[in-house]
């Protein structure tokens, strides 16, 4: 059967109906069978949803469930007026969607036309030598909705990979200000420049022709110090190729001081600390030892203190078992502060050296009792500390404020081996750290370890975890082990019972949910929005799931 997406075609219809038919070949109906058969012949015998919504997108004349996807989201951009779709373009450079805005383009081009900022930020440069001619002062001008100028939506827009210089050079004879800069919202100021790096949070991709860019913007006058920028770049990566560029740009313009002396609006001014000194306190938190000794070569002091521990940075070096580090300091001159008490024994063991922690602890034995070293040594994945930590008597069960155990930090910091050796010694794999409510197993998945998630799935009895992850084998096994477990709840939440717990997808989500009534899950608890599991499971758009929870 053909069929043709119509600006009536919905995607929730679409997958209701997979799911639908879904179930009609699971009860052995003949023309489902024979319509999967006709609309993909090399279906599987026994498809999964994932599969009949292959074969509906083949229906429609796509090869794909997101080919079809992205054929309904161009339908609902045609149902956006053109002013919607103009800002939808735009906003691609600071939230919004650089694949919405391609879309939009590719089905109106003329929208780049529409007014000097689409033209700047889509590469048109016919368009903007229009725009300019017509208003000699256009390029100083600011838009509507950001106050941005055109020039900024060149280098913070990533639409054109090929005519941003060109058209930057225009914009910038034609007037353009090169320090241009506005407000984020939180006092911080962000420049001209510091789109075309970007990077920061989000690790945002610098503009194709970035180093173009800051060669045609400095040249033009721009500050060649952008404290922005400094932070975006020291907090991703690991290497110095942002430093040596900006730190060039700097030499060439002879204002390497606003690096090495602080200065209102310098990166660290605030925390009384040279740009030099922020970035080495940055550097030394991260065990990046080669931005380390780039920054101290250019007179970094490696006696500054740490902007946000306020402790010295070779301190922070030994107190995080970062002895590279420590004895890099030291060979550039960094004092090195005695230790006493409980941060002299954490030095020592996340060194591993267990002379030196066995003497402090014959001294003052309650130190061992301290949680601080094993969260410690748990969350830089120090396995050897973490062993000798235990070795020495230390607690797998301490917490910190927060109710997070040294297994939560070790799960954190990815290192299997420390996660092994907590357990060994007794730490409860299960623990519910207040925060956020996580176990381990939960965390594992949260945080991007999937073989740690692999790992922990068989030991655990976090029901709550086992549910979520769709394991229902291991959660067959866990509550025939204790059949109690199926009531666990957690006052208080948004998914108070196990049946709130459902995976995202449909057919374990379905599973899971079959599962727990069959045990004798409660399906009218309500959660603190007043919705029961079922209904919780449908605005999820786990539909089959709510349909197997109502009807008990």
């Amino acid at each position: 059967m053909s069929r043709v997406i119509t600006p009536r075609t919905a995607l929730d219809t679409l997958k209701k109906d997979a799911k639908r038919w879904l179930k009609a070949i699971r009860a052995d109906d003949a023309e489902a069978r024979e319509r999967l058969i006709t609309a993909w012949p090399q279906a599987p015998d026994a498809p999964a949803l994932r599969d009949i919504q292959h074969a509906v997108a083949r229906e429609y004349g796509h090869t794909s469930w997101m080919a079809l996807r992205a054929a309904l989201d161009d339908l609902a951009l045609d149902r956006t007026d053109r002013a919607e779709r103009i800002e939808l373009v735009l906003a691609h450079a600071w939230e919004g969607d650089v694949g919405v805005a391609h879309r939009i383009l590719a089905r109106d081009p003329s929208i780049a036309t529409e007014n000097l900022f689409t033209a700047a930020i889509c590469g048109d440069v016919d368009a903007v030598d229009r725009f300019l001619a017509r208003d000699s002062k256009a390029a100083t001008r600011t838009d509507g909705r950001r106050q941005w100028t055109a020039l900024a939506y060149v280098t913070y827009g990533r639409l054109d990979g090929v005519y941003a210089v060109t058209i930057a050079q225009k914009l910038l004879e034609a007037g353009a200000d090169p320090n241009f800069q506005f407000d984020d919202g939180w006092g911080t100021p962000f420049k001209v420049l510091t789109g075309a790096i970007r990077l920061g949070e989000g690790a945002r991709p610098s503009h194709p022709q970035v180093h173009a860019l800051l060669d045609l913007l400095i040249a033009s006058g721009a500050d060649a110090y952008d404290s922005q920028s400094l932070y975006n770049v020291s907090i991703v990566g690991v290497d110095t190729h942002w430093y040596d560029n900006l730190w060039s740009y700097a030499e060439a313009a002879d204002v390497t001081d606003a690096w090495r002396v602080p200065g209102e609006g310098g990166l660290g001014f605030h925390m009384g600390l040279s740009t030099l000194d922020y970035l080495l306190g940055n550097a030394v938190a991260q065990n990046h030892l080669e931005r380390a000794q780039w920054l101290l070569a250019r007179g970094a002091n490696a006696n500054a203190i740490n902007g946000y521990s306020k402790r010295p940075v070779e301190v922070m070096a030994r107190l995080s078992g970062f002895g590279q580090m420590s004895a890099l300091l030291q060979q550039h001159g960094a004092t090195v502060t005695p230790l006493t008490g409980l941060e002299a024994f954490r030095a020592a063991v996340l060194a591993h050296d267990a002379d030196a922690a066995k003497t402090l602890l014959a001294a003052d034995p309650g130190l061992i009792r301290h949680p601080g070293p094993l969260l410690a040594a748990a969350e830089f994945g120090n396995a050897e500390a973490v062993g000798l930590l235990l070795d020495l008597g230390a607690s797998p069960h301490g917490l910190d404020h927060d109710g997070i155990a040294p297994l939560h930090r070790a799960v954190q910091s990815g290192s299997q081996a420390a996660v092994e050796k907590l357990l060994a010694a007794g730490a409860d794999i299960d623990l519910r750290e207040r925060k956020w409510q996580g176990t381990p197993l939960t965390w594992s998945r949260v945080l991007g370890h999937p073989h740690l998630t692999a790992w922990l799935a068989p030991l655990s009895r976090d029901v709550r975890g086992l549910a979520w992850l769709g394991l229902t084998d291991r959660l067959a096994a866990v509550l025939d082990e204790d059949p109690t477990r199926i009531a666990y709840t957690l006052p208080g939440e948004d998914a108070p019972t196990l049946l709130f717990c459902l995976p995202d997808d449909e057919d374990q989500a379905t599973s899971v949910a079959r599962l727990l009534l069959m045990r004798g899950a409660d399906r009218t608890t309500r959660n603190l929005h007043g919705k029961t599991a079922a209904q919780a499971a449908r605005l999820r758009g786990l539909d089959d799931a709510a349909d197997v929870i109502e009807a008990g």
